[in-house]
């Protein structure tokens, strides 16, 4: 994992998340340079983590309210 781009409470998280996308993504991926398929690998996990982390920090709080009222009615 890149631990000086994605935070260790993310690590695992995001690696799951790369790893099923990448597993979508068939043979055409795997016969991809390896500094591609590197680089595309480092892109899912960051943006992941980094999406994870709004949605812990609670950016998107009002956004889900708007997108998905019903999850907040009572």
């Amino acid at each position: 994992m890149h631990t000086s781009t994605v935070p260790g409470e993310h690590a695992r998280e995001s690696g799951h998340a790369m790893a099923n996308l990448c597993s979508g993504a068939g043979y055409g991926l795997l016969d991809a340079p390896e500094d591609l398929r590197t680089t595309v690998e480092r892109a899912i996990e960051i943006g992941y983590a980094t999406a994870l982390e709004h949605v812990r920090d609670g950016s998107f709080d009002e956004d889900l309210r708007q997108w998905r009222p019903e999850l907040f009615e009572a």
